[in-house]
C-alpha cells in the first residue's frame, strides 16, 4: 500500500469533522426565492484542508455560515462533532463557536483597542480558560504567525497581512477542530497572501487533528488544498484532488497532472449536451487572452486533459477551459476548440 493511500484510508477511520447532507438554504426576495445552495454534499475529515472555489454569489460565504451555525439551512444535515447543527439552540451554536469552530474573516474583525496580544487572548477570556494558560498559548500562537515581536502592537499600526495574521492566531486560540476561512487573503497584497497560505499549511502539518475549509477566488490556495471544490449557482459542479506544486509555477497551470484526480459532479452528459447546442460560444483556446469579467490579460488558464472531457462537435475537438484571474480573483470556465480534427490530424 502506497503512503498516499496509507493516509486516505487513516483519514476515512476517523469521524467526520464535518458532514453536509442534501443541504438547501433558500432566500425569499418578495415573492422570488433564491436557491443559494442547491443540494450540497461535503465531508472533510480531521486532518484535511478543503479549498472551496467559485465566483461571486455563488453561495461560498452561504455555506461557510451554514457550517459555522451562523445561518440555518432550509432542508439537509449539518453536523459538527457528530452534532445536528440545525437542532442546536443558540446557546449550542455559541458554545460550538467558542470551543470547536475557529472562523478567520475577510475583514480580520480585530477589537482597535486592544494589543495584538489581547485580541488573540479574548477568545479564552471568554471561554474562562486560567491566567497562565492564556499567556502561553498566546506567545505560542503569535510566534506560529511570525508575530512574537509585535504582540504590543495595536491594529492601526499593523499591515494588512499582520492583522490578518492576528486573526488566525485569534481563531486558533481555544484549540478548535474545524477551522472556517472566508477569503482569507481576500484584502492583503500578493507577498502576503502567500505567507498566509504557508502558515495555513504549516498549522495544518503542526496539528493534524484539525480540519480546515478555506472559500475564495484565489486559485493559488490549490497548492495547499488536498481537495478543492469548484461551486456555482450554489451547486459543487468539480472535485479536484491534491496537485503538484509545480502546476501554478506557469503561466498555464495543468488539473490533470498524476496527482490531481478530477470528477465532474455534474453528469457529463448534460455538460455534453450544452456544448452541441451552443456551437456559437466555442473559441480557440489561443484566442482567451483575458479575464471576461475585468479584461485583465494577468490570468492563468488550464483545461482538464482526461478524454472523459472532451467532445467532438463537426470538426472540433472540445472541452471546457478554466479561467483564474490574478486581478480580480475570479474563476471562469469556457468552452473553447483545441483543434480541428480534420486539419490537424490529417
Amino acid at each position: 500500500m502506497s503512503e498516499e493511500d496509507s493516509n486516505e484510508k487513516n483519514i476515512e477511520q476517523k469521524s467526520p469533522a464535518v458532514s453536509l447532507e442534501g443541504v438547501y438554504k433558500i432566500y425569499k426576495q418578495g415573492h422570488l426565492e433564491v436557491i443559494a445552495l442547491n443540494n450540497i454534499d461535503l465531508t472533510v475529515y480531521p486532518g484535511e484542508l478543503v479549498v472551496i472555489m467559485g465566483p461571486s454569489g455563488s453561495g461560498k460565504t452561504t455555506l461557510l455560515n451554514i457550517i459555522a451555525g451562523l445561518e440555518r439551512p432550509n432542508a439537509g444535515s449539518v453536523k459538527v462533532k457528530e452534532l445536528e447543527i440545525s437542532r442546536l439552540k443558540d446557546e449550542g451554536i455559541q458554545q460550538l463557536l467558542q470551543n470547536d469552530i475557529g472562523i478567520i474573516f475577510q475583514f480580520f474583525n480585530l477589537i482597535p483597542s486592544l494589543t495584538a496580544a489581547g485580541n488573540v487572548e479574548m477568545p479564552m477570556i471568554v471561554a474562562k480558560k486560567p491566567k497562565s494558560e492564556r499567556k502561553t498559548r498566546v506567545e505560542e500562537l503569535l510566534n506560529d504567525v511570525g508575530l512574537k515581536n509585535r504582540t504590543r502592537h495595536r491594529p492601526f499600526t499593523l499591515s494588512g497581512g499582520e492583522k490578518q495574521r492576528v486573526a488566525i492566531a485569534q481563531a486558533f486560540a481555544n484549540n478548535p477542530k474545524l477551522i472556517l476561512a472566508d477569503e482569507p487573503t481576500g484584502n492583503i497584497d500578493s507577498v502576503s497572501a502567500e505567507k498566509i497560505m504557508g502558515i495555513f499549511h504549516q498549522n495544518m502539518e503542526k496539528y493534524p487533528d484539525k480540519a480546515m475549509i478555506i472559500v475564495t477566488h484565489d486559485p493559488a490556495f490549490r497548492k495547499i488544498a488536498d481537495r478543492t471544490y469548484i461551486i456555482r449557482d450554489g451547486q459543487f459542479v468539480r472535485e479536484i484532488g491534491k496537485m503538484a506544486m509545480k502546476d501554478l509555477n506557469s503561466n498555464e497551470y495543468d488539473y490533470s497532472d498524476e496527482n490531481s484526480q478530477i470528477i465532474d459532479i455534474k453528469p457529463k452528459h448534460e455538460q455534453s449536451k450544452v456544448l452541441i447546442e451552443e456551437p456559437q460560444d466555442i473559441f480557440k483556446m489561443e484566442s482567451i487572452t483575458e479575464c471576461p469579467i475585468c479584461h485583465s490579460k494577468n490570468i492563468l488558464k488550464g483545461y482538464d486533459k482526461n478524454l472523459s472531457a472532451f467532445h467532438i462537435h463537426g470538426s472540433q475537438m472540445i472541452t471546457t477551459l478554466s479561467i483564474a484571474c490574478l486581478n480580480c480573483h475570479s474563476m471562469n470556465f469556457q468552452n473553447v476548440a483545441i483543434f480541428n480534427v480534420k486539419k490537424d490530424l490529417v
